[in-house]
């Protein structure tokens, strides 16, 4: 009976220190530019700055009214964020700075996706000089 009691003490002692020393984050997508509709799902990876830990968070998430809400160890973190699936495969990285007691919300903005018609692109033209080529051009060793 006392052991159950202490070993049930030790787990949430346990408990209040990892609450203790982690942050929560919010990620948050921006999605104005195409009618505020939901992101399908993202991976995001979340590394150490320092190099100590790779991978914290690796991680596909499925976001709900486009935001992500997850808990990682304070720190300073490399993060990506792969948006997956549909019209939008985006890349987002940036430098982030997890710290206790403090709003951590990392916030992206998507551009917007458009439909791909065929016969809608355009490329410009190009103007090539025969006479600048690098194989046309006189060479003169010094």
């Amino acid at each position: 009976m006392a052991l159950s009691i202490l070993s049930c003490a030790l787990g949430l002692a346990a408990h209040k220190k990892a609450v203790r020393d982690s942050a929560a984050i919010i990620i948050s997508f921006n999605n104005n530019s195409n009618q505020d509709k939901p992101i399908d799902s993202v991976f995001v990876i979340f590394d150490k700055w320092d190099l100590s830990g790779a991978g914290i968070v690796k991680q596909v998430f499925y976001p709900v009214n486009n935001r992500i809400a997850l808990i990682i160890p304070k720190g300073k973190y490399y993060v990506d964020v792969y948006c997956l699936k549909g019209r939008r495969r985006e890349h987002f990285g940036t430098i982030f700075k997890a710290k206790l007691n403090k709003k951590n919300i990392l916030f992206f903005k998507l551009e917007e996706a458009e439909l791909f018609m065929p016969g809608s692109v355009q490329f410009p033209q190009e103007k090539i000089d025969f006479g600048n080529l690098s194989i046309t051009r006189s060479f003169s060793p010094r």
